[in-house]
């Protein structure tokens, strides 16, 4: 992807049907949202008493808070086989149409996903483009594998942040 920027780059125009051209960029960041999900959990509340299928003792009552394992989830090699492995295939188009939008939470699901998505997305994707067009990026001495995730955080972060090396095309 980073090679085919490069040698592109007189041509290209990083508009936003470009960039929605590039399918595989948008995999890759989705399969990173999979494996480092910003926010590992959702908080939601039940709007209605729920039996849960196959086991009818079991009831979510309404008003009940929920707390979603996202990061969790995606980690389940029940719904993503190898789940540690970085594999942007998993979100190739085919690949996509065969689960169910709610085993992807990076932005949530449903009527109270994140509002924000496509624009994010969009960001993310002009941003990675220019920086995959202009610089490689490699691993350094100073570079944690694996990395140290703060326990402490809201959200997911390292703990001793991430070292590389960054060269300029």
């Amino acid at each position: 992807m980073a090679t085919s920027l490069h040698e592109n780059e007189d041509n290209i125009n990083f508009g936003y049907e470009t960039l929605h051209g590039l399918p595989y960029l948008g995999q890759v960041i989705s399969e990173t949202l999979r494996k480092y999900t910003i926010v590992p959990h959702l908080n939601r509340q039940a709007l209605v008493d729920y039996v849960v299928p196959g086991n009818p003792k079991y009831v979510i009552p309404k008003g009940m808070p929920v707390l979603i394992p996202a990061y969790g989830m995606h980690h389940d090699p029940d719904l993503y086989p190898n789940p540690e492995k970085f594999d942007p295939d998993r979100f190739e188009a085919n690949a996509v149409k065969q689960r169910e939008s709610v085993e992807f939470l990076a932005f949530g699901d449903g009527p109270r996903n994140c509002i924000g998505m496509r624009f994010g997305i969009m960001q993310t994707r002009v941003g990675l483009a220019y920086l995959l067009r202009n610089f490689k990026f490699s691993v350094c001495e100073e570079t944690e594998i694996p990395l140290t995730w703060d326990t402490k955080s809201f959200v997911l972060c390292s703990k001793n942040g991430i070292f590389l090396k960054v060269d300029k095309l």
